[in-house]
């Protein structure tokens, strides 16, 4: 009977074959013909059953691959909605908050949420603010994409579970969240799992220790400079600066010296061009998957991940060449030397592979060293500018105090820098830069008290932690200073309240550098400047699908 249904498939798809072998074949003829071959000398049409067979087998190959994807998806998520049925879920008035409109709830009801969940919800308007009005008073809940089921975590103990305890039972979410970052990240500690994590965070843990610590508060000294002396052109002119833009190419310049020794035209001339606008594209495709059908856009994104590998690669080839070159004679430069110190020590075998891997870790570092740092200060010089100027005068006294003189530029003076530190922080809390975490559960666990199946789909919000404090909406360092609001939290949860880095083992290797990056270049511009909004009343609104958060538009600020 499967021969006869074989049989009976065959010629259609034998048709749908012989179209583009048709083409080809003639295709091949007119360029013979152009190259002066006269039209027919050519045997085309002996390879043309060879052509058909590999054209077959491809179309085979897809048709397989994604009957098997979907039968696979069916299985997961059928699995995972059978399993979760005492999951509290978003009911049909909470899910679009309009909890008066009776048709409205009716219709969602009975044929929006059957047929689609959340989704149409999600696609409009900011995805994290309705998962935090569903989350809202509740430790998880439920929703559903189509036929993907989600669950919102919005409480610390959840937290600490995930990220602490439990940790290796959730793995990163690579076909959702992280997926659209592949291409440029790879396999680079933000989207590894399991032992390949644990063999990279090893191989690089070692590049951030204390030593590297000191070595960013030069560079971030120098650039804090470069900065000042473009904006001292513009003090009490009344020429708008966005501030944001700015912080952006500030913190790739000192990653790029910290990371590569690059000077800041190179930081310059590369990231903005090759690396801005991949992050960019693949912060849209999250929330827009079609964007991978766009030819044009697709080419571009491509052909910028192409030129920054060889850029970073060259670099790495060059660098090896130059260490081995002088031997022992050889002095270490920047982290770029401490990752090939650990590569060399741990005896990995050099070749393309191993070159490959150490890009997507050069790329992961660019990413971690500068998204948030340049958020972190952003969202505080808007704080600082729209506020009464007395948050603003503290950070003057402490840049005063422990940045103004070269030999003051001490990493224990700067670590006393606590109300500056406290207004970064304050920020993080506040804007949430990086509002959402996903995670794939790949063992069967039991969550705030609730039983998960494997392969749930978890939706760690930890801007609804980070609004569990008094008045969450209110801007206050004060929180972070000793004895402050963090502090009184109990201690089996008090790292869970804050968790712009994550907590536990795979929390960001780079979240001390930023903060002290960040005290630097915030400490020497209030300084040197005080800041105010262009536009007060519109500025400052939360960006509703890029991550890290920053404002939309940007933020412009004259310079007094």
């Amino acid at each position: 009977m499967m021969h006869q249904q074989i049989a009976d498939w065959y010629p259609m798809l034998e048709k749908v074959v012989s179209t583009p072998t048709a083409w080809l074949l003639s295709t091949a003829d007119r360029i013979a013909v152009t190259v002066g071959v006269p039209e027919g000398s050519l045997p085309f049409e002996k390879y043309k059953v060879f052509i058909e067979a590999i054209l077959l087998s491809f179309l085979l190959y897809v048709v397989l691959g994604v009957c098997l994807k979907l039968v696979s998806g069916i299985l997961r998520w059928g699995h995972v909605a059978l399993n979760t049925r005492h999951v509290p879920s978003v009911s049909s008035l909470e899910h679009r908050g309009k909890e008066g409109n009776t048709l409205r709830a009716l219709i969602d009801r009975y044929i929006v949420v059957p047929l689609f969940g959340q989704a149409l919800v999600l696609a409009k308007g900011c995805p994290w603010e309705h998962m935090y009005r569903w989350v809202t008073d509740r430790s998880l809940v439920k929703f559903r994409v189509l036929h993907r089921t989600g669950i919102i975590v919005g409480d610390p103990k959840g937290m600490k579970r995930i990220f602490q305890t439990g940790y290796k039972l959730y793995d990163k979410d690579l076909d959702f969240s992280y997926g659209p970052f592949l291409p440029i990240l790879g396999t680079g500690l933000v989207t590894a799992n399991g032992k390949h994590w644990q063999k990279q965070r090893l191989l690089m843990a070692p590049a951030l220790r204390i030593d590297m610590l000191d070595a960013i508060l030069p560079i971030a000294k120098r650039a804090s400079e470069r900065l000042s002396e473009k904006l001292e052109t513009l003090r009490g002119k009344r020429v708008a600066v966005d501030i944001e833009e700015e912080f952006r190419l500030l913190t790739l310049q000192v990653i790029g010296e910290a990371i590569l020794s690059l000077g800041p035209e190179e930081c310059d001339d590369v990231f903005p061009s090759l690396y801005l606008p991949v992050m960019e594209e693949s912060n849209r495709r999250v929330l827009a998957p079609w964007r991978y059908l766009y030819p044009v856009q697709a080419y571009q994104y491509s052909s910028r991940v192409k030129k920054l590998d060889t850029f970073i690669k060259g670099i790495i080839r060059q660098r090896r060449a130059e260490r081995k070159r002088q031997g022992d004679a050889y002095v270490q430069k920047d982290v770029l030397d401490k990752i090939l110190d650990s590569v060399d020590k741990g005896g990995t075998v050099w070749n393309a592979a191993a070159e490959t891997q150490l890009c997507y870790e050069i790329k992961t570092f660019l990413l971690a060293g500068h998204e948030t740092s340049a958020s972190m200060l952003t969202w505080t010089i808007y704080e600082l500018a729209r506020g009464d100027g007395k948050a603003a005068s503290k950070v003057r006294e402490e840049a005063t105090r422990f940045l103004k003189k070269p030999a003051t530029l001490q990493r224990e003076n700067v670590e006393k820098m606590q109300w500056t530190l406290s207004c970064l922080k304050e920020s993080l809390r506040k804007y949430s830069v990086v509002p959402v975490v996903t995670r794939d559960l790949n063992k069967d666990d039991e969550l705030c008290g609730t039983p998960l199946p494997k392969g749930s789909w978890i939706i760690c919000h930890l801007q609804r932690v980070h609004h569990l404090y008094k008045d969450p909406l209110a801007w206050k360092p004060d929180r972070f200073m000793p004895g402050g609001e963090y502090d009184s939290f109990d201690d089996d949860i008090r790292p869970y309240m804050f968790l712009p880095f994550i907590q536990g083992p795979r929390n960001c290797l780079g979240q001390y550098f930023a903060l002290i990056e960040a005290r630097v270049v915030l400490g020497s511009l209030c300084e040197k400047f005080s800041w105010s909004l262009v536009d007060p009343k519109t500025q400052g609104v939360t960006h509703p699908t890029v991550i890290p958060i920053g404002p939309v538009g940007g933020l412009d600020v004259y310079v007094e």
